[in-house]
């Protein structure tokens, strides 16, 4: 599954604030919008209350007919009148308010007003029956173009109808119009929302962009890490992140001194064993026994090729040789005649120009330690090169009797032989793998064991291509 966070920290952080905020806003959009539509329901049902009370009054003052007729005999034409009807206005398959019901005979009844029932509908459009009996409409119109406003009038979202039934039975009925007062309230809140984010979202890039520019120098630093050589990195960021870089260049000052007390001790070593070796040797010269005598040349041979083989794995990781573009055949070729010269059976099978960024001086005894091994127990070695978009396989195959699987890593621990295949009659170190493994990975690389499935085993010796 694609993750959908970005694999940054700052970019997790900052996609989490992004959410986090977006979920709030929907939350506080959701609220106000159910708000300011409970606002229009109660200001619809408010002119409705007051302009039946209204109406309650003048009926309980003058009666139902100085209500409707003037003084003169002629019927009153107003649209802002409740009708008077034998029964309820509201018809059964009209949507029913119960909550606003409930609130209106409470507001009747704080107001001194005797009533029977009321009832209270929602209608998206003004029935045929209401249309002189509505508030909300003309006298908002007349306001608007007295103050010289001349943009369209607050929309009509839909009608509120109250009828109020008096103490006689009769049935009062008014109209009152929804009106949208914010017609442009989403637009607002999101609008809103928008800026909520420039004003949230800006500094915390800001913010991400000051912490993770000195952390990818740090995570580049230690990715380049080489004891003791590396530079200093600039302490720059936040406290915390000035004190991780501090605390790195701390720790690479006291790995580099240590490296350097290492070089001195191994330099020391080196030399107060390889002399005394040198005068052994001398002296061995003078034994008349020649059988006798290629034995002890040879252990010394073999001493001092553990010797080597000890001081360069402990002093590979300051190499002083600088990785440059190599032609892997040709260095391969150039192993591989070595040991043709002297007799062995090496192959290899050349497959065109292949170029790597290595240290060519390491890479070529990581593979005479492979082939070595290959002619010292397989007999026989045959090297052969496989190559993929980014990676580069040297195989060195032998035809000796394998290794058992559960000791391949094993193998590449230091001194460590194989019970029947490696023994002291072939000579060598028990060093062999263990350099060339720490030689590869030095370079980002590995090697790797597998027994053939026609016989012998299969060194791979794996590198980065440029």
């Amino acid at each position: 599954m694609k993750r959908l966070l970005p694999k940054s920290l700052i970019g997790q952080l900052l996609a989490l604030v992004a959410i986090t905020l977006l979920i709030a806003q929907t939350i506080n959009i959701v609220l106000l919008y159910r708000g300011a539509q409970n606002q229009k329901m109660i200001e619809a049902s408010v002119s409705a209350v007051g302009r039946i009370s209204g109406e309650v009054e003048r009926i309980n003052e003058r009666g139902f007919r100085e209500r409707r007729f003037r003084k003169d005999g002629s019927p009153r034409k107003r649209r802002n009148w409740p009708s008077i009807t034998a029964k309820s206005s509201i018809d059964t398959g009209q949507q029913r308010l119960p909550a606003v019901e409930e609130r209106a005979a409470q507001a009747f009844e704080n107001m001194g007003i005797d009533l029977q029932a009321v009832e209270v509908a929602l209608v998206d459009k003004l029935p045929a029956n209401m249309t002189n009996s509505v508030v909300g409409l003309g006298r908002e119109r007349r306001r608007l173009r007295a103050i010289g406003y001349r943009g369209p009038p607050n929309r009509v979202d839909g009608y509120i109808i109250m009828s109020a039934q008096v103490a006689d039975g009769q049935w009062l009925n008014i109209a009152s119009a929804i009106r949208n007062r914010n017609p442009r309230l989403i637009q607002t809140l999101l609008a809103q929302t928008a800026v909520i984010y420039l004003i949230l979202l800006i500094p915390l890039i800001w913010l991400g962009r000051n912490i993770s520019r000195p952390l990818k120098a740090l995570t580049k630093a230690a990715e380049n890490f080489r004891p003791g050589s590396s530079e200093p990195i600039e302490e720059s960021g936040p406290p915390d992140t000035k004190q991780l870089i501090a605390a790195f260049n701390d720790m690479n000052g006291r790995v580099g001194a240590l490296i350097d007390e290492k070089d001195v001790m191994l330099g020391a070593i080196g030399h107060d064993l390889r002399t005394p070796l040198a005068a052994l040797r001398v002296r061995i010269e003078s034994v008349d026994d020649d059988n006798e005598r290629e034995r002890m040349i040879a252990g010394i041979d073999d001493m001092d090729r553990t010797l080597d083989d000890i001081l360069s794995l402990a002093r590979l990781g300051r190499a002083d040789e600088t990785a440059e573009p190599t032609d892997i055949s040709a260095l391969i070729e150039t192993v591989a005649d070595e040991y043709s010269d002297m007799g062995e059976q090496v192959s290899f099978t050349r497959s065109g120009r292949i170029t790597a960024n290595i240290r060519a001086t390491l890479i070529r005894r990581a593979l005479r330690n492979l082939i070595g091994n290959a002619v010292k127990y397989g007999k026989r070695a045959a090297i052969t090169v496989d190559k993929t978009d980014d990676k580069l396989l040297i195989h060195v195959d032998d035809e000796g009797p394998g290794i058992a699987e559960d000791q391949f890593e094993a193998m590449f621990e230091p001194f460590v032989r194989a019970e029947k295949s490696r023994n002291r009659e072939t000579g060598g170190s028990g060093l062999g793998l263990t350099l060339a493994r720490a030689i590869v990975r030095d370079h980002g690389g590995d090697v790797e064991l597998k027994n053939r499935e026609e016989g012998g085993l299969r060194a791979s010796l794996m590198l980065n291509l440029i």
